[in-house]
């Protein structure tokens, strides 16, 4: 978001430019300055923005998004709403598809309000968490005029975080930080930041951030299938870029999204709590005068009615 702008050509011109906020309150006693990205500031509510406007821009570019295109993604939540957000702007039609046993109504009725049709699915099987992206696959190969975003493997989701983000972090801290946190997804925040943040200063720490429950790094890391699984995810193992791993249940990053509302008025959702509350396990290991910065993934109003640290 350019701050100077009086007026906007359209909605995709406020996405980016999110400045810093410090926590006054929570982490104090540590004695490090910790720094939060409050990317819920974004037009869909999440970082997943500066995805979407990327992946579907070089589409665009490449050829292989075209007027009349149908755009499809397998998501839980935060990419499907801001798929269907630049979607609405652009004027493609897009669908999402979500497993029922996390189709949540809150973040199913963002996406259907920018007019994305929404498809549940029941998962079973091997391979069940899969399903959604197996089902855009098969719609994709039998339809040339359907083009499946791949937020798990688009370099473009990468390059996003890489060129927007970190950049952003490095202007806004005059390139002064120690540490960078952030919770797992796809892994593109984190391989692309940590890409920047390294290539910067190598001595800056890149903090991986996960639920106990569902680990990607080490001997209990997710399987990866090739063409559906896999792709970013590799690539932030493989890159060499994190320095270090936390891992926290769902009740630690739940309690510290509460926290934040209520000691900083900051309204975000359950994986930015984790990012926190990570934040301050790091930041005791630290000598004071220290400086942490972590994202605030998304907005609190996608958690009304189910709160469970996802990624």
């Amino acid at each position: 978001m350019n701050r100077n702008l009086k007026i906007a050509n359209s909605m995709l011109d406020l996405i980016g430019e999110i400045p810093l906020v410090r926590l006054n309150r929570i982490g104090m006693e540590t004695g490090t300055e910790i720094l939060v990205k409050p990317e819920f500031l974004n037009p869909s509510g999440s970082m997943k923005d500066r995805v979407a406007i990327r992946m579907i821009e070089e589409a665009e570019k490449s050829g292989r998004l075209k007027a009349g295109s149908r755009i499809v993604e397998s998501s839980t939540g935060n990419t499907g709403a801001a798929m269907a957000f630049v979607s609405a702007v652009k004027g493609y039609d897009f669908t999402a598809f979500v497993p029922s046993d996390v189709a949540d109504v809150c973040r199913m009725s963002i996406m259907q309000s920018f007019g994305a049709g929404v498809a549940s699915f029941d998962v079973d099987g091997e391979f069940a968490e899969f399903t959604g992206r197996k089902r855009c696959s098969d719609i994709e190969g039998s339809d040339t005029g359907v083009w499946w975003s791949r937020q798990f493997a688009n370099e473009h989701a990468v390059a996003a975080h890489r060129d927007t983000t970190a950049r952003e972090i490095i202007e806004k801290t005059d390139g002064r930080l120690d540490a960078f946190v952030a919770s797992i997804g796809s892994g593109g925040t984190l391989l692309g930041v940590g890409q920047a943040l390294k290539e910067y200063d190598p001595k800056i720490r890149v903090i991986a951030v996960e639920p106990a429950s569902y680990p990607m790094f080490g001997p209990h890391r997710r399987q990866s299938i090739p063409g559906i699984s896999g792709g970013i995810a590799d690539q932030l193992i493989e890159s060499g870029v994190v320095d270090d791993v936390v891992r926290l249940d769902d009740e630690a990053a739940i309690a510290m999204a509460h926290r934040l509302a209520k000691e900083e008025g900051i309204f975000c959702g359950i994986s930015s709590g984790a990012n926190v509350a990570a934040s301050l396990i790091v930041a005791s290991g630290f000598e004071p005068g220290k400086r942490i910065v972590t994202c605030l993934c998304d907005s609190r109003d996608r958690y009304f009615y189910s709160e469970a640290y996802i990624t």
